[in-house]
Parts: structure tokens; C-alpha cells; sequence
């Protein structure tokens, strides 16, 4: 007898004589049966069906649960619940990468995430830079009385011995006269002074820092009335030792500088690190 090519059903041979050619095709159509059956063992609506371990046989797979995907366990297709993927846990939590995903923790309040190829996803949480820095404005007080400044073409410091604020105590008021900020970064320095003259003569205000001119405020003529002299400078400190003073140069007869905290005040505030 001969069989078929893929599922082996047996059937007579070209040359056979079928005695009972009834029998022969109910063996023919059992056979047909059996592997039809195997190929599509679904029984209910939307079931689904792979291919088994045995040759020409299928499993059926029912249904699975709303929800369920299709998964792979043990090497045979099932449906599974899905889990969550994420390795989030907390409000705020970040999800980032390493080698693998990974989770970032929200940072403490205040923080800002930045790059960092140190850590294992390549992200942290950091306290930011400092944005500020300290600020004053001194002014010359009532009790000093003016100042005199002799005509010696010589720079004199001028004294302000009051102040409005000092926020960071980086103004000395006492001694020295100078503003010495502990934080490192660019400053605004300015000054404001009111020049008693009689008759005209040449005048000229300037920011020293650390001992040397750094900027000229002013630099002209006073006239035969009180005059004011103002200006400001932009000046780099860096936090630690640098200082800046206000000094006058005076050419002509002996001048004063008047007191008084809208008259003759000196000032600087921290603009950016």
C-alpha cells in the first residue's frame, strides 16, 4: 500500500486491486479526519491553536482574560496579566537608563537634575550655584563732618562711616573703608560725592581696588558751587581678599567732601558669579 507525501495516509497502490474499495476509503477518510483534527484543535470562539511538539498535531490555546497578552513561558505561547515595566516607585521618580532601565529618586526640594557622566544613568540631582552674593551702601555721617581733601594731587580715601545695609558684613565702617565680599563673582561698585568748591578747580574720583586705581569715576572740573560727582564700574572679586575703596585726587585749592547719606554714599551689589 501506498502513503501520501506529508501526513503518510495510506491508499492503494496504482497497480492494487481493492477487494473492498469501501473500507479502503473509510480508512483513507479516518485518516483525514485525524490529521484535521490535530491541525485544528479550536472548540470555542476565538481560541487559537500552535504548533506542538508532535508532528502534524496543534494545541489549542483558549482565550485569555480582558487584559491578557500573549507571552512566552517555558518555550509554549500562553496569555499572561501584564505586569508594570517601570522601576518607579515614588512620586517625582525619573525613568532613566544605565545598562539597563532604571530608576532615578525625585531629588530633595530646591535640586535641579543635571548631567553627570560619573553616575550610572549619566543624571543627578544637585544643589544649584549660588545666584547671590552680598550688597551695601555706605554713606558719610553727620558726625564725621566733611572731609577734607588738600591740594596735593595726591589720591585721599574718603571715609563713610554709616551705612544703610550691609547684608553679608563685608563693609568696613570703622577702619578701612572698604568693601571686601565673601562671595566670588562680578560686582556693580559705585559712588556718589558731593563736592563743596570755591572757587573752581580740578577734581577727580576714583574706585582703587586692592590698593590700585582700577576705574576713573570722575574726571573734570568742580565748579564754584557744591558739585556732584558719580559713577560706577563693574569689577571681578574673587571672594576672598580682593577689596575696593573710593579715593578723590584734587589739584586745585583745598576742597571738602560734604556729608550726608543722599550726598556722599558709596555702594556695590553682587550681579553674577
Amino acid at each position: 500500500m501506498a502513503t501520501t507525501t506529508n501526513y503518510g495516509w495510506t491508499t492503494p497502490d496504482d497497480t492494487a486491486l481493492v477487494k473492498d474499495g469501501a473500507s479502503a476509503i473509510r480508512t483513507l477518510g479516518s485518516s483525514v479526519d485525524t490529521t484535521t483534527k490535530n491541525l485544528n484543535p479550536e472548540t470555542t470562539l476565538r481560541d487559537l491553536s500552535f504548533r506542538s511538539s508532535t508532528s502534524n498535531v496543534n494545541t489549542r490555546i483558549p482565550i485569555g482574560s480582558s487584559g491578557q497578552h500573549l507571552t512566552v513561558v517555558g518555550g509554549v505561547p500562553a496569555w499572561a496579566t501584564a505586569s508594570d515595566q517601570t522601576p518607579l516607585t515614588t512620586k517625582g521618580d525619573l525613568f532613566t537608563f544605565s545598562t539597563v532601565d532604571a530608576r532615578l529618586g525625585v531629588g530633595a526640594n530646591g535640586t535641579t537634575l543635571v548631567a553627570d557622566s560619573a553616575e550610572a544613568t549619566g543624571l543627578k540631582w544637585a544643589t544649584p550655584a549660588s545666584g547671590s552674593g552680598p550688597a551695601f551702601r555706605a554713606f558719610k555721617t553727620s558726625g564725621a563732618g566733611n572731609q577734607t581733601i588738600a591740594s596735593s594731587g595726591t589720591a585721599t580715601k574718603i571715609s563713610f562711616q554709616g551705612e544703610d545695609f550691609d547684608t553679608d558684613s563685608c563693609f568696613d565702617s570703622t577702619t578701612n573703608f572698604r568693601f571686601t565680599p565673601t562671595t566670588a563673582g562680578k560686582y556693580l561698585i559705585g559712588a556718589n560725592l558731593a563736592i563743596i568748591a570755591n572757587p573752581a578747580n580740578f577734581f577727580r574720583m576714583d574706585i582703587f581696588k586692592n590698593g590700585s586705581e582700577q576705574s576713573t569715576l570722575f574726571f573734570g572740573t568742580v565748579t564754584s558751587t557744591t558739585t556732584g560727582v558719580a559713577g560706577s564700574a563693574l569689577i571681578d572679586f574673587n571672594g576672598t581678599t580682593d577689596y575696593v575703596e573710593i579715593f578723590v585726587t584734587n589739584n586745585g585749592t583745598t576742597r571738602a567732601v560734604e556729608y550726608g547719606p543722599t550726598t556722599t554714599f558709596f555702594y556695590g551689589t553682587f550681579i553674577r558669579s
